[in-house]
């Protein structure tokens, strides 16, 4: 009987080295830094995750060149959690990032097998980012790269860059609390909700927060976490 009971704390302790470990990676916005996804790295770390926050200089390169530089990233981070899929978090130009990367040939296959969270994504571009783009002084702030991108994206969006695989199941968080004339209809303040729909199949919420400040909102941790974790049928729209 002893040797059964060995052997059996044997085979759990075996399986639980062998289990999937969890992994959230996120991807800040424009001109942000690692703060931007503080309250999802204290609230998923307190659940058992291991939470990587992949912070770039978002002026200096075009997203093409950061999402680059972000597959090389999880080339290496790949080999830190063998056999496990990769979850992510992102805000704003972080999404577009991530949409380029996990679309390259050169992104590896352990990277694209989870889910991702695009908060307040801007896949449609921003009307209010094509308002700004007529200021000179916006455009000097915002730099040849990434944030002339983001500027001038056409009404088309960021459809270039590519889609998401098909699996990886993608979730769209929108925030609702704006009021900028420069958007038509419901929006952040810096990007409607229409603007952050993708082309291709995706679940869909909403939030009352602004654009700056939707990362922070417990609101938006809490409908990441159900989604990554559970994903329970019906709570979420198409």
């Amino acid at each position: 009987m002893k040797k059964i009971a060995i052997c059996f704390i044997a085979v759990c302790l075996l399986n639980s080295l062998q289990a999937e470990e969890k992994v959230l990676v996120c991807l800040h916005g424009f001109m942000r830094a690692k703060s931007n996804m503080s309250l999802f790295r204290y609230k998923f770390k307190k659940e058992g995750w291991n939470v990587h926050v992949w912070q770039y200089p978002s002026k200096t390169k075009t997203i093409e060149e950061h999402s680059e530089e972000f597959v090389a990233y999880l080339d290496r981070l790949k080999d830190e959690y063998p056999g496990s899929s990769f979850c992510y978090a992102t805000h704003s130009m972080g999404a577009l990032i991530l949409r380029a990367a996990l679309g390259s040939d050169n992104c590896p296959e352990e990277a694209r097998t989870g889910k991702a969270v695009l908060i307040a994504p801007p896949n449609r571009g921003s009307s209010y980012g094509r308002f700004l783009s007529k200021f000179k002084k916006i455009n000097e702030l915002a730099g040849p790269n990434a944030g002339k991108q983001l500027l001038l994206t056409e009404k088309d969006g960021f459809d270039y860059l590519g889609v998401f695989p098909e699996s990886v199941k993608v979730l769209v968080i929108a925030g609702t609390c704006g009021c900028n004339p420069t958007i038509k209809g419901v929006n952040d303040g810096k990007v409607g909700i229409n603007e952050t729909r993708l082309p291709t199949p995706h679940l869909y919420k909403e939030v009352f927060a602004s654009h700056s400040w939707i990362c922070h909102t417990p609101k938006t941790v809490e409908i990441a976490m159900d989604f990554l974790e559970e994903d329970k049928d019906g709570v979420f729209q198409k």
